[in-house]
């Protein structure tokens, strides 16, 4: 239904734990043909087999396909098994997104400390960490860095396109990397456009931006040639809420940058209808 090849929803406006084939299922007979297999649902066989019966034009992104036994994906962590088993599973998405002639993987850069688990709070869809905080910055981030080289030389050998989200949390701002300018900044000495790219999440943005105090335009000004995509979804600056997107925003703005024209725009909301999904369609079409 969208007039731009470019917009795509996230399968993650379905209820928690809905299995991606009843969703995919739902988007054919509701004609969005763009999608984002998202990381909310429940364990299903042969995603292969369930992607290619519907045919849609798809992105992929971070925990699809939903492994068997549950767990919080963390290429920063300083637990050796914890990082070796996310970048498993990244690589496992890597050929999956190859598979299915999706344009794009997008995955976490990780975080501070290893979560317990996903939020299951509708207010906000941030994870749950323990109390305790024993990480040091300069380790995960390096940490962090060894594990996208080793992810950007499997996704070059097997030419796929890959980029990490931006991440943002006003609460919890002291247990994530990647929300401010100068992680990026750091981050871009080591790679190149050609060999990493940016997902741009929107919400991340505007919750990061009023924790540490930063330009949202300066922000995306300086991550402009990395940008492959952007996430966006609404919220009111304090919980990462998912909610669908509403006019004369300050994100529209944004996204009319020429610059972030032809990007990939993928709404990515949480216990959505088909009513929401269609009018921020027709928000970012106009």
């Amino acid at each position: 239904m969208s007039k731009n090849k470019n917009i795509f929803i996230s399968t993650t406006f379905a209820k928690d734990n809905t299995p991606v084939s009843k969703v995919l299922y739902f988007c054919k007979k509701s004609n969005l043909n763009n999608v984002e297999l998202g990381s909310n649902h429940s364990f299903e066989k042969n995603y292969y087999k369930i992607c290619k019966k519907y045919n849609l034009n798809y992105l992929v992104h971070n925990y699809f396909p939903i492994p068997k036994k549950s767990f919080v994906v963390n290429i920063a962590s300083l637990d050796r098994k914890i990082r070796k088993k996310s970048i498993l599973h990244i690589k496992k998405c890597i050929r999956f997104t190859k598979s299915i002639n999706s344009k794009l993987y997008t995955f976490h850069p990780g975080f501070l400390e290893d979560p317990i688990s996903s939020n299951k709070n509708s207010k906000n869809y941030d994870f749950v960490w323990s109390k305790s905080k024993k990480n040091t910055y300069q380790k995960v981030f390096k940490q962090m860095l060894f594990s996208l080289k080793e992810i950007s030389l499997y996704a070059k050998k097997k030419s796929v396109n890959i980029a990490i989200e931006t991440e943002g949390s006003f609460k919890k701002k002291h247990l994530l990397i990647m929300q401010r300018p100068q992680e990026f900044i750091q981050l871009f000495k080591h790679f190149k456009p050609k060999d990493l790219g940016i997902n741009l999440n929107i919400g991340h943005l505007n919750l990061a931006s009023k924790a540490f105090g930063f330009s949202k335009v300066n922000f995306v000004k300086l991550l402009k040639n990395y940008i492959v995509a952007v996430e966006i979804s609404h919220n009111n600056g304090l919980e990462d809420q998912h909610l669908p997107i509403k006019k004369n925003q300050w994100y529209l703005k944004i996204l009319k940058r020429s610059h972030l024209k032809n990007t990939l725009k993928i709404l990515e909301f949480r216990n959505a209808t088909i009513k929401q999904i269609k009018r921020s369609i027709n928000i970012l079409n106009n």
